[in-house]
């Protein structure tokens, strides 16, 4: 099935794109579009994705039918959800930052569907971390890290909320993400616009690294493999390389051509566990697929939506951890400085069978070199 499934993406033409977030339910109003700003797939259950947007509201959608399943609404002032991680041992449970520094914990069976029945109570309120730009929980749902705009990064305890321990000057610029090992609870590794990327043990005081790797440009982001063997790293304009984990040799340089821009963002994530790369940035409306033990690139699929005559840019992108082949992006019209959209992406199927899915994209593709 594997190798079929392999076949088939490296013939299709026309991969099929469709948005998922142009949701009208009896949850939100009829006129009332949700404006996504993060994203993550449940790790248990295959059907379910939560959204968080601009306006403060975490979405809980059926992402294979458009149905609303939960809200959380927000009853303090406006910010926009930048943090989701789902718990994995306790997976009814969401933890949800926000960019004013708000820290909570939510169960979503316990959130109710309408919208005048859902001032609900979070599970947890943790210690807020100003300026926060990331969230994740370790392998034991027992911690949860925090990084931010600041030069810190915070663990608090999941049960409690209560900060465990705060770390200053850990880089010499803003730490944008910050995550755990999926099977050691005690190592993390943090990457920050200073051009490191760094590699911690939460049993030792972290004055020192266990080791530090500097890129050529400031780095957006770094996530482990999910065997834990290797660490991809994303810097600026297209700088993405797979480092080993256990000391952080360099194992592969993708060699993506850069653009120039200072603030081409440039995001990365694994995909069919880690066989394959899918790469995209904010300032090009293209996702890159790569085979992740060659390097070499697959595909290149340009994003453009021929209803709004507009390109769309990424401006994040996840892999469907329960279907080969399969992602979501959140996007961002060229024409638009508002208008964001999580769009679907089915690389096994054609855009010719657009008709099935209302709304379907036109895009295009390209051998990779």
């Amino acid at each position: 099935m594997r190798s079929l499934c392999a076949a088939k993406f490296g013939s299709s033409t026309q991969p099929l794109l469709y948005p998922i977030t142009n949701v009208s339910e009896s949850t939100i109003e009829a006129d009332e579009r949700l404006r996504p700003r993060q994203f993550e797939y449940h790790p248990s259950d295959s059907s379910l994705m939560a959204v968080g947007t601009l306006d403060g509201e975490v979405i809980v959608l059926n992402h294979e039918t458009g149905n609303v399943v939960s809200c959380v609404f927000p009853f303090t002032s406006l910010n926009s959800i930048l943090g989701l991680c789902w718990l994995k041992k306790q997976p009814s449970k969401l933890l949800v930052g926000s960019d004013n520094g708000s820290l909570r914990l939510y169960d979503i069976n316990s959130v109710q569907t309408k919208v005048e029945d859902s001032c609900c109570n979070s599970t947890v309120i943790f210690d807020d971390f100003e300026q926060l730009t990331s969230v994740h929980v370790n392998s034991t749902d027992e911690r949860c890290l925090t990084s931010g705009y600041f030069k810190k990064v915070a663990i608090y305890d999941i049960s409690t909320g209560q900060c465990l321990h705060l770390f200053t000057d850990m880089h010499r610029e803003p730490i944008n993400v910050a995550k755990y090992s999926n099977h050691s609870p005690h190592l993390f590794v943090t990457s920050s616009f200073d051009r490191d990327v760094k590699m911690w043990d939460s049993r030792q005081k972290p004055v020192q690294p266990c080791y530090s790797v500097t890129s050529s440009r400031g780095n957006v982001m770094v996530l482990f493999s999910p065997d834990d063997l290797y660490l991809l790293v994303s810097a600026v304009d297209n700088e993405v390389k797979q480092l080993l984990s256990v000391d952080g040799r360099l194992h592969t340089d993708f060699g993506i051509v850069s653009t120039g821009s200072s603030y081409n963002y440039t995001r990365s994530y694994y995909m069919n566990g880690r066989d394959y790369i899918i790469s995209g940035s904010s300032e090009e409306p293209m996702i890159r697929v790569c085979c992740a033990h060659t390097g070499r690139r697959l595909r290149d699929i340009s994003l453009e939506d021929s209803g709004r005559g507009s390109s769309m840019f990424v401006q994040s992108l996840r892999s469907d951890p329960f279907r080969q082949f399969h992602m979501a992006i959140l996007a961002a019209y060229a024409q638009s400085t508002s208008k964001y959209e999580i769009i679907k992406i089915n690389l096994l199927s054609s855009s010719q069978s657009a008709e099935e899915h209302q709304g379907g994209l036109d895009i295009a593709h390209s051998k990779g070199g």
